[in-house]
């Protein structure tokens, strides 16, 4: 499905189905609000820095912003633009915290965790989370593109195995509902293995 720049593949659909019909706490809303939250900070970015957004790609292991080559951006740049999107949650936590505090709504402590969570998870340095393409920003620009990504790729790996490992005793203490770091460590051991193979460029 295809809305102006905006690219939804059917896996991105069928997995917020998923999420949304197993979502017993009715947290999967704020979940993704605070997602699109995340990638509008992305995009304020872009052009904030001079560049350009050709596509925005949904698909079911997360979004892939696409820039236009008629407007490249230095490496620096980049990192702001990365960094972006986590910060853009962390502010969301802080506002969040402070409506909360003033009686506006608990379940905004809900969503300051939710993108306290965000944040944290995309500054992992693995896969193509922020921190892993901020990583290769970085070591590129120092003229290591190769280090970053061998880097990358072995932080990818570890962390999977912590998520599928913490995924199992949130799974075990949940009685069965909740399997959030499942999928996330499955998604990440999926994208090391690809990373492997040479399916990413």
């Amino acid at each position: 499905m295809i809305l102006g720049r905006v690219e939804i593949s059917g896996g991105a659909l069928l997995v917020w189905a998923l999420l949304y019909y197993m979502d017993n706490s009715g947290a999967a809303l704020w979940v993704l609000l605070g997602c699109v939250c995340h990638e509008l900070g992305h995009c304020l970015a872009v052009r904030a820095l001079g560049g350009r957004i050709s596509r925005l790609r949904l698909t079911f292991a997360g979004a892939e912003l696409r820039l236009s080559a008629a407007r490249e951006m230095p490496h620096g740049r980049m990192m702001l633009v990365t960094l972006a999107g986590p910060m853009t949650n962390l502010l969301l936590v802080l506002f969040s915290m402070v409506l909360a505090r003033h009686g506006v709504g608990e379940r905004l402590y809900l969503f300051a965790g939710i993108n306290l969570g965000l944040a944290v998870f995309n500054l992992l340095p693995a896969g193509w989370l922020d921190g892993g393409m901020l990583l290769r920003e970085a070591l590129i620009w120092v003229g290591r593109e190769e280090l970053g990504e061998r880097f990358t790729s072995v932080c990818s790996a570890i962390a999977a195995g912590l998520l599928l490992g913490l995924g199992c005793i949130l799974l075990w203490h949940s009685q069965g509902q909740n399997f959030t770091l499942l999928l996330a460590g499955g998604w990440m051991l999926w994208w090391a293995r690809r990373q492997r193979q040479g399916g990413f460029h």
